[in-house]
């Protein structure tokens, strides 16, 4: 009986630890590009929400500009994977764990485009345009998120601060720094579809 069960383990733990066949076709997460890209963009954001908010609060930029760059940060390193994790999980609810309709027409173009914006599928040949514009999604799900975030860490550092203006700052400088990514975006996109 000992002698069945070694072999049994043994080929169990190489099962588990051997790698899976890779697909060509497992499509592509738009985590891996959009979220380096977010990082490498945290410092113009900071410069940009920092000079909105400050006009907004009528405070130094030096004094905002270290609570700004702490609530990007933390609104870029938990809230732009929770955009993606909400990006996801739509895509799966309305893919059933598939792919969209495709590109026959426009419209179905767009709802793929959408319920895609998180998990790419293997559409090679539309890639050069499928990118950018999930990107701008994930941009536009992130938007509200990081407003959130953002007043709550703003809140800590400026406590005696009304509500209201602070939302209304945190807004403003979020519309800023978002539409010049956004801006950034579309051009991209359309720099795209141009040199296809």
């Amino acid at each position: 009986m000992e002698s069945l069960r070694k072999p049994w383990i043994l080929g169990s733990i190489l099962i588990f630890f051997l790698p899976a066949a890779a697909y060509a076709d497992a499509g592509l997460p738009m985590i891996f590009l959009s979220y380096p890209s977010m990082i490498v963009l945290l410092l113009p954001v900071i410069l940009i929400e920092t000079a909105v908010f400050t006009k907004m609060i009528h405070a130094p930029y030096k004094k905002s500009f270290i609570p700004n760059g702490i609530a990007n940060l933390v609104s870029t390193l938990a809230g732009f994977p929770l955009a993606w994790g909400f990006l996801f999980l739509l895509e799966m609810i309305t893919t059933n764990f598939s792919c969209g309709p495709g590109f026959d027409s426009i419209q179905n173009s767009i709802i793929t485009v959408i319920e895609e914006a998180a998990w790419l599928c293997p559409w090679d040949n539309q890639y050069y345009w499928l990118i950018p514009a999930a990107f701008i999604i994930s941009l536009i799900v992130a938007f509200f998120i990081s407003i959130v975030i953002e007043y709550y860490v703003l809140k800590r550092f400026y406590r005696e601060l009304e509500n209201k203006i602070l939302r209304k700052a945190v807004l403003f400088s979020n519309i800023a720094s978002y539409g010049m990514l956004i801006i950034l975006s579309i051009g991209f996109l359309a720099f795209s579809i141009i040199n296809k």
